[in-house]
């Protein structure tokens, strides 16, 4: 068995106290004069903001703040999520993943290798002492504006046998938990062309790969997503 961590992470110590829950309101807004454009919609979610937000002060040794409550819109604090989920999409790039991935999960065409090349990106990552970024496809909906049933959450150990992982994650959606992890199977590891099946179950194992969240949410593919800390 094969185990690593990011040294000193916890989600209960390094993870927001409150829950990626928020009222409807725009993350941004242009103002111009007496015009308003609001630009996005929280309500949402902005768990990929949380995230990078969460990691940039894991790595600059800071805590996040212990409030409860998700911070009122034009605070520093919600700003500083807003624009860090703003940072994650990549310039589209990350919704593209999610996209393609669930149209691949759609068709039958997501293989044991994708999700094999994924998995080994996330653990080089957490090899090398950073946090990861993992994209968790709930839908294999095509339709763009289902691209919200997707989350982001961050990976921050692992432990993983020749065709099993469990990653351990802080997600937003279930704050000040340390015990939330993904469980991994992939059964024939040179396995490339089979599709993948997805399964809600923590001991679900049906076919080449199988996925599930300990919190019950049902995952139909693993992503690694990329992340830059902050600058300055």
């Amino acid at each position: 068995m094969r185990s690593t961590a990011v040294p000193g992470f916890l989600p209960s110590r390094n993870g927001f106290a409150f829950q990626n829950r928020w009222p409807a309101g725009p993350a941004f807004e242009l103002r111009a004069r007496y015009l308003r454009v609001g630009i996005g919609e929280v309500a949402e979610g902005l768990c990929g903001g949380m995230c990078f937000a969460a990691a940039d002060r894991f790595l600059r040794g800071e805590l996040p703040p212990a409030d409860a409550a998700p911070p009122a819109q034009g605070t520093p604090l919600f700003d500083e999520i807003a624009w860090r989920q703003l940072v994650s999409l990549e310039l589209g790039r990350t919704p593209l993943r999610f996209w393609w991935a669930a149209a691949r999960c759609g068709a039958g065409l997501w293989s044991a290798g994708d999700q094999v090349r994924a998995w080994r990106a996330i653990r080089a990552d957490l090899d090398a002492g950073r946090p990861a970024m993992l994209g968790l496809v709930r839908s294999a909906a095509v339709n763009p504006f289902a691209l919200t049933k997707n989350h982001q959450v961050l990976g921050f150990a692992y432990e993983a046998g020749p065709a099993r992982a469990t990653i351990r994650i802080y997600d937003p959606n279930h704050p000040g938990r340390d015990d939330v992890s993904i469980e991994l199977r992939i059964a024939g590891l040179a396995t490339r062309d089979v599709p993948a099946q997805a399964t809600a179950g923590p001991a679900a194992n049906a076919g080449p790969v199988s996925l599930a969240q300990t919190t019950g949410e049902p995952i139909l593919a693993l992503l690694r997503l990329p992340y830059r800390p902050a600058p300055g």
